[in-house]
């Protein structure tokens, strides 16, 4: 597993490694009209360790939440295996009230839009692995700090590129005109953007939202921008902007007009609902489990599993490094791309996106 990166197709028949229905993807079971299940675990051990799989409803929790969870989890073990106090809960830690509205009145509803489809365009798709060494990253952010001064985070950075590098590969296939605007989003984890008040850190539920590209007040980027118009680091500093909308203002303010929607299970952001080369960008930096100590043991890292139609193109995850306790080691992140399963060569023999990303295997497909 370990050689793998713990890429998902190395665990086999995913019937031992989860519990049906939960596995990832849109399924009739999981629509919340049908009261589903929210959570369930599953503990299989193997020679060496143990993995631990953990099931929740997105509806009921986002991945910061699951690290919360896992924390609480992680530092209740420790008490067990050292004989020292349980940790408490803080009752902050299921407030929610911040991101709540009440309902209005039945005459102010709305039907909304219909339930997004998949686009006629997509093709099946293949999640690959590449690992970025914190060198690597450190190099792609110099390159891509613009030159007015503007800040951007490695984040930023490499994002662009990847941005960058699968559009250019996949220009020629698609053939989409180049004046075509492109759609680009990303999951905002709104926890410490919240200020007034703030938030508990390990608040559960969900406390994110997304920054879509076609929802910002500033022009959207074009595919020919994106490919070769406009130098890299206008591509940093525009995922920059897209990111910096995300207040608490805007946040309160989108869930006022929502609330009035009848059925809110059509405003899911289904990527695949998006022409091909769309992309939503969901960042697990800061579920960073390894820094969980249960006592007898430390995660060595987290895996998203999917498979089948769960993979679905457009999905760029970011992980956080493994454990890795050489301050001097160049471990860094990894990232799952989820990409048309016929186009992945071309993204893996890519000698410019090879500079910086060093290809690990399929994670799923």
């Amino acid at each position: 597993m370990e050689s793998s990166s713990f890429a998902g197709i190395t665990l086999g028949d995913f019937k031992l490694w989860s519990i049906e229905p939960m596995t990832y993807g849109e399924k009739p079971e999981a629509h919340p009209d049908g009261s589903p299940v929210t959570s369930g675990f599953l503990l299989n051990f193997v020679r060496g360790g143990l993995v631990l799989i953990t099931h929740m409803h997105h509806y009921a929790n986002d991945v910061m939440g699951w690290r919360g969870f896992v924390q609480q989890l992680a530092d209740n073990c420790y008490a067990v295996d050292n004989q020292t106090p349980f940790p408490t809960w803080d009752p902050a830690c299921n407030d929610v009230s911040i991101v709540s509205k009440p309902d209005p009145p039945v005459e102010q509803l709305v039907d909304g839009p219909p339930a997004p489809q998949q686009h006629p365009d997509q093709r099946p798709g293949q999640c690959l692995l590449f690992h970025l060494p914190r060198s690597k990253a450190a190099e792609l952010k110099r390159l891509a700090t613009p030159q007015d001064g503007t800040w951007i985070s490695t984040y930023d950075a490499f994002t662009a590129f990847i941005w960058r590098t699968t559009t250019r590969l996949r220009q020629p296939v698609f053939g989409i005109p180049l004046e075509t605007p492109m759609f680009w989003c990303e999951a905002v984890d709104m926890r410490r953007r919240m200020k007034n008040p703030p938030v508990h850190p390990q608040v559960q539920h969900n406390v994110l939202w997304a920054a879509l590209s076609d929802q910002a007040p500033f022009p959207p980027l074009t595919h020919g921008d994106v490919i070769s118009g406009k130098p890299l680091w206008e591509l940093a500093a525009y995922i920059r902007k897209i990111t910096n909308t995300q207040t608490q203002e805007n946040l309160d303010a989108a869930l006022t007009a929502i609330s009035h929607i009848k059925d809110k299970t059509n405003l899911n952001i289904r990527i695949n609902s998006k022409p091909p080369m769309s992309i939503i960008t969901t960042d697990h930096r800061d579920a960073q489990v390894t820094n969980a100590d249960f006592g007898f043991a430390r995660p060595l890292c987290h895996r998203h599993l999917q498979q089948g139609t769960g993979v679905t193109v457009g999905v760029h995850v970011v992980y956080p490094p493994k454990l890795d306790e050489n301050p001097d080691s160049d471990e860094g992140n990894m990232f799952a791309l989820m990409y048309e399963k016929e186009l992945a060569q071309d993204l893996i023999n890519d000698q410019e996106f090879a500079k910086f990303f060093e290809y690990r295997g399929v994670d799923s497909e």
